[in-house]
């Protein structure tokens, strides 16, 4: 999440070529079709289609995955100025990641449809509204600080193990509160901490959930393996870092 203007350099700008900018305006498109893509997400949560929806959620994320390197290596935020790249990821992630999912789960039973389902919603709208406001939103050797409102995941992982509504609102009024807390979440393109497994384990839980998604509404065990078992690693690892920072905390980074 929040790649594309992470990683700013502080070189001199320019001059720069005409075809400099134009890749520089196109990385921006890019990331701009993530916005595009939560709109047909919606769509398809609208007219109950989850398996298109949870298809274009994932699409999101790996826009917002790839655009950060990029963006980096054509160095946007000198070539393009006038875009400010950590305002539009805001803006694309907040939808992706919280306003999409939430309708996803109310429509799609991973809450209960009724008031207190709503409430839970509510909250996690609320308390991940906080977290992208927050100015020391990821730490220097790029962990997240609290649950990063990566609903876009949360939701389809849900509905894809068939949680109960119970379940499913305890788990989103847990990272809701998570949301406000300082407990490290990695950044799966960039966190230096356990690097590798933590690749192998968004890879496993993310085939999970495209595996699971072609075949619903059948259901394998190996899929619930990889959803419980990518699941897990990420609760884990943050308590392991936790542990770790404890005695040494990092700072927090500056490049926004």
């Amino acid at each position: 999440m929040i790649t594309a203007a992470l990683g700013k350099t502080t070189t001199h700008p320019g001059p720069w070529t005409p075809g400099e900018r134009g890749r520089a305006w196109a990385v921006h498109g890019f990331t701009a079709l993530g916005i595009v893509a939560s709109m047909l997400a919606l769509r398809d949560v609208l007219v109950e289609r989850p398996g298109p929806a949870i298809l274009w959620l994932l699409l999101t994320l790996l826009i917002d995955g790839v655009d950060g390197p990029i963006a980096r290596a054509l160095r946007v935020s000198e070539r393009v100025p006038r875009i400010d790249g950590f305002t539009l990821d805001l803006i694309i992630d907040y939808v992706a990641c919280v306003i999409v999912p939430a309708c996803f789960m109310y429509e799609f039973k991973v809450v209960p449809q009724n008031n207190f389902g709503i409430f839970v919603l509510c909250v996690l709208v609320f308390t991940s509204a906080i977290w992208f406001a927050r100015r020391d939103m990821m730490t220097n050797d790029y962990w997240f600080r609290g649950f990063p409102a990566a609903w876009n995941m949360v939701a389809p992982v849900m509905f894809l193990l068939g949680a109960r509504t119970s379940v499913g609102a305890v788990v989103t009024l847990v990272l809701s509160v998570l949301c406000l807390t300082n407990l490290p979440f990695p950044h799966i393109m960039r966190a230096r901490f356990l690097m590798i497994p933590t690749v192998v384990a968004t890879v496993v839980l993310v085939g999970g959930m495209v595996w699971g998604t072609f075949i619903y509404p059948d259901t394998q065990h190996v899929v619930r393996i990889m959803l419980y078992v990518g699941t897990l690693y990420f609760a884990v690892i943050s308590f392991v870092k936790y542990a770790k920072d404890f005695k040494n905390p990092p700072g927090i980074a500056t490049e926004h």
